[in-house]
């Protein structure tokens, strides 16, 4: 039988539309969920300095959805 997980989510900009901190219990990993229109608003974050993976959602040539997944090295400026 699985046990149950309990994560946060942490609306960064007071709004569930904004940016989204979630964190799970007992893993060290942290999951951002970051609108291209609030790019700006993370320059100054330390946070967001480390290497990490990124999802980058939208539609192919033909209209349908499409993910491309990348990885991010850590930020020296």
């Amino acid at each position: 039988m699985n046990k149950g997980k309990n994560f946060n989510l942490f609306l960064m900009d007071g709004e569930v539309t904004g940016r989204i901190k979630c964190t799970l219990a007992n893993w060290t990993g942290i999951a951002y969920k970051i609108p291209r229109a609030y790019l700006d608003r993370c320059k100054g974050r330390t946070d967001l300095k480390q290497s990490g993976v990124y999802f980058l959602f939208g539609k192919n040539d033909k209209d349908e959805d499409a993910v491309y997944i990348g990885q991010a090295g850590i930020r020296i400026s």
